[in-house]
């Protein structure tokens, strides 16, 4: 039998004992009622089975039982019966007002997860109206529904209470899209207004920081445009392979590759990892100094090995044209680079769900701020860290 099959049996063995021990009574007067038993929920015969469950469940003392069947057939991907089984309830009058809450949020949840949004709106904006008790549970919910429906504006009418619940990344990122669409519309005041709220709901929110510099380049002030990028780096060292490309522009428009340098080494010594160290290297080789980018990808390698790493480190023995074959290098860059298109360059870190492409928010677990290049993900102990920034050092 599969785990989601015992959770089954033992939750209605569970609940048969209960129910046998309040009402014995009324088993002995209804000699023709025959509880199921574990081997007819064993059988083959389930779905009978489960509709004696139900037909038991109809007693007031029942509900709990029948609520935890909706909810457990939803968590096995069966919507349809697990909304028949809520909806059932949510229709039957005299419960308990807690209980009531506790099955109007269930029906919630159903809708929510078959993609009835409308459905799943009405009912937990009634259920926020009142019911503290679930507030927490209701909130979460409604951000999860906007956020698929992407009603930013949506989120943001809910301040009040997410901000209570501490759910200060969602309103960041609700502010974060309007500021985005607002820039594409050439709305400057709006954007700045709404990445400036982003930032006080979410201080070290890493797409507020870059949607900060990105409208300090637009007004020209060029001291500002560093200032946020090397903020968004610090509060999250990962968002290198983002904020890469704009610091390169930044700094070759005002002539100071030497700066970004120093920035790069910075990374590498403070931030081990093959996104600094190939970031460091890639600088190194195009500023004219080939022989000390080839000297740190041979050396940092040997304890941080990465398709990419070896590949550059090909690419920049290619460009000196010694000890190997060219012949030989070309190919074994081009079988390299095979491999690394066949891998997922991105990972969740909540989740672990992978993809090809940077996304703010995770398409599988819903976080924000989750999804970093897996060349960020640092192979290495504190140690070892330790070891590799001294013997560089040296």
């Amino acid at each position: 039998m599969n785990e989601s099959g015992l959770f089954l049996v033992l939750l209605v063995a569970l609940a048969i004992g209960w129910l046998m021990g309040r009402h014995q009574y009324k088993a002995k007067q209804n000699k023709g009622s025959i509880l199921p038993s574990l081997d007819m929920l064993a059988s083959e015969h389930q779905s009978e089975t489960m509709q004696a469950i139900l037909s038991m469940a109809e007693r007031q003392e029942a509900v709990d039982l029948q609520l935890n069947l909706g909810t457990f057939y939803r968590r096995r991907g069966e919507i349809d019966k697990a909304i028949s089984i809520h909806q059932n309830l949510f229709a039957r009058p005299g419960l308990d007002k807690k209980l009531a809450a506790q099955v109007q949020l269930a029906l919630a949840s159903d809708y929510l997860q078959a993609g009835l949004f409308d459905r799943a709106e009405r009912l937990l904006l009634e259920l926020l109206k009142g019911h503290n008790h679930l507030k927490a549970k209701v909130l979460k919910k409604l951000i999860t529904l906007y956020e698929e429906e992407k009603n930013w504006a949506g989120i943001l009418k809910l301040e009040k209470d997410a901000r209570v619940l501490k759910e200060h990344k969602a309103l960041a990122y609700a502010c974060c899209e309007i500021a985005e669409q607002a820039i594409i519309k050439q709305n400057w005041w709006e954007a700045s207004a709404h990445i400036q709220q982003a930032l006080k709901f979410d201080n070290k929110c890493i797409r507020a920081l870059l949607l900060e510099a990105k409208m300090a380049d637009i007004e020209g002030f060029p001291k500002k445009v560093l200032v946020s990028l090397k903020e968004a780096l610090q509060c999250q060292p990962s968002i290198l392979h983002v904020i890469l490309p704009e610091l390169q522009r930044h700094f070759e428009s005002r002539h100071r590759p030497h700066e970004l340098e120093k920035l790069l080494e910075h990374m590498w010594l403070h931030h081990p990892m093959p996104l600094s160290l190939h970031g460091y290297a890639h600088h190194l080789a195009v500023s004219g100094q080939l022989d000390e980018s080839i000297e740190q990808l041979n050396h940092a390698l040997s304890s941080m090995p990465t398709i990419e790493g070896f590949s550059l480190l090909l690419e920049k023995l290619m460009e000196k044209g010694e000890d190997l074959p060219l012949s030989y290098l070309d190919n074994f860059k081009h079988v390299l680079d095979l491999l690394g298109d066949q891998t997922d360059d991105y990972q969740c870190q909540a989740c672990g769900f992978e993809a090809h492409k940077h996304e703010w928010r995770c398409p599988s677990c819903k976080q924000w701020e989750t999804f970093i290049p897996k060349l960020a993900h640092v192979p290495l102990s504190k140690q070892e860290n330790q070891d590799a920034r001294n013997q560089y050092a040296r």
